[in-house]
């Protein structure tokens, strides 16, 4: 019964438009707390039986349209309720059937090794064949007249290999800071490879990586590297302690060794991409190559790129001078 009031509270505000950092702490509360208590969640078995998290979500029941949202790496499903919130509360609003997808080894999806702080993937591969599954087993139930792809770093690099493997799944597809070659700071990319592939050799592929660490639970706003806005970046924590088996600390040699063979195999085929393609980037990138996304669209047929250079690496969760450019642009993109 709780739940059914929370869902009615969340359909109340038809005409919100990206609550504001203002009143962040207590509109979130209000909006989008309801939003993600209203999300239906359950698994799938993915490649290797590992159990794959998802979460749909309407305000509508006859919306045909289909959104399905990819999160970036070390992020949990909920952590997108917001954009979920403005997009079905915007010039959007109940055209879409939501579906959202927890990454293996990381949200509420299984972990591969015993150490569950540990960011491992044991083949890139099976990030994009998870998401086929997911499409075949729960997106195509809904008979959808158009499907849509909305990603961002780690999910968007996951979705370009998906682009190029699988064209006909997608209408359309918005991504953000897309992972298509990692920066590797202190080190330089060819210097941070060769160390990787050394640990591979030496057989410790299940350590962390160069620089990566346990998951720290201090919150240093100033010290982040992905928002400009210390209440989204508030948020971002608070996720970790509303769902605190979805903490996630740093990547072990297998996941950079992984997506560094991975990637670097999207950057030969960018032009393999025929569907419209709009890129989101960010001036204050410490995660993602800028380069790669300006090629990304330079060469991909059908793409358009817009520029945050004020933002940090995660465009949908930094201050409200640029996330509601990024809403907005979205929503011109998606209708």
């Amino acid at each position: 019964m709780i739940k059914i009031m929370l869902f009615a509270l969340a359909c109340v505000s038809f005409n919100a438009f990206a609550i504001s950092e203002t009143n962040y702490k207590s509109e979130y509360q209000e909006k989008i707390i309801p939003t993600i208590l209203a999300f239906q969640t359950n698994t799938f078995a993915g490649q290797k039986n590992i159990p794959i998290h998802y979460a749909t979500y309407t305000t509508n029941p006859s919306a045909t349209r289909c959104l399905v949202i990819l999160p970036g790496r070390s992020e949990a499903l909920e952590k997108y309720a917001e954009v979920v919130y403005d997009l079905d509360n915007g010039a959007l609003a109940g055209e879409f059937q939501y579906f959202l997808m927890d990454h293996r080894g990381q949200g509420s999806s299984g972990r591969m090794l015993e150490d569950k702080e540990k960011g491992h993937v044991d083949a890139f591969n099976y990030y994009v064949l998870d998401l086929k599954k997911f499409m075949d087993t729960v997106v195509k139930d809904r008979n959808c007249s158009e499907t849509l792809l909305l990603a961002h770093s780690l999910g968007a690099g996951i979705s370009a290999k998906f682009l190029q493997k699988y064209p006909e799944y997608f209408d359309r597809a918005a991504l953000s800071s897309p992972m298509l070659k990692i920066q590797t700071a202190p080190y330089r990319y060819e210097v941070a490879r060769a160390l990787v592939v050394a640990a591979m050799i030496a057989g410790q592929g299940k350590n962390y990586g160069p620089g990566q660490k346990p998951f720290d639970p201090t919150r240093n706003f100033e010290a982040n590297t992905f928002t400009t806005s210390p209440v989204r970046y508030d948020m971002a924590m608070d996720i970790f302690d509303l769902f605190p088996a979805t903490k996630l600390g740093g990547v072990t040699n297998q996941w950079l060794n992984e997506v560094m063979y991975a990637t670097a195999a999207i950057r030969a085929h960018y032009n393999d991409i025929k569907i419209p393609l709009k890129v989101f980037h960010a001036g204050i990138e410490s995660y993602s190559d800028k380069n790669e996304m300006i090629r990304l669209c330079d060469q991909a047929p059908h793409c358009t790129r817009t520029y945050l250079e004020t933002s940090k690496h995660e465009v949908m969760m930094d201050r409200d001078v640029n996330r509601d450019i990024v809403i907005s642009e979205l929503e011109k993109f998606l209708k």
